[in-house]
């Protein structure tokens, strides 16, 4: 049923429970991971600099500082993923990523805004919920 899930992370408490439910599923289905971390803002001029201008490697590098214990969690338990890295708008990145990759299963972490603040602000879970081509379990 859910082959390959995407679970969308940036290492806060909500993602990890995200992470524990998508392991789960992944465990039962016997199903593929594509671990999703988007980050906001290209990396410093100093750190590409180093980096000898390579963005994917930094970004990488990011995730696995920010996504440890995810990571840990699959790991630990030999589940199957892989790792994708995006700079961007999160709920955009998202989608597309979820699209290539021909996702059946969006699982992301709800970022826990009020009502009025999510209807004005919007939030990611709820841009990707709306948008995505495929079921969205938003995990509190």
């Amino acid at each position: 049923m859910y082959t390959k899930i995407l679970l969308a992370t940036d290492g806060s408490e909500n993602a990890r429970r995200a992470a524990a439910e998508a392991a789960g599923l992944a465990r039962e289905l016997s199903s593929h991971v594509i671990l999703v971390y988007i980050n906001n803002s290209p990396p410093s001029q100093s750190r590409l600099v180093k980096a000898n201008f390579d963005v994917h490697s930094l970004l990488e590098e990011d995730a696995k500082s920010e996504i440890k214990k995810t990571l840990d969690l699959f790991e630990k338990d030999g589940l199957p993923y892989t790792l994708k890295v995006a700079i961007g708008d999160p709920a955009a990145e998202i989608i597309e990523i979820a699209g290539k990759e021909q996702a059946d299963l969006i699982i992301i972490g709800s970022r826990g805004l009020g009502a009025i603040q999510g209807v004005v602000m919007g939030s990611v879970s709820r841009k990707v919920a709306q948008h995505a081509a495929c079921p969205v379990m938003i995990v509190k």
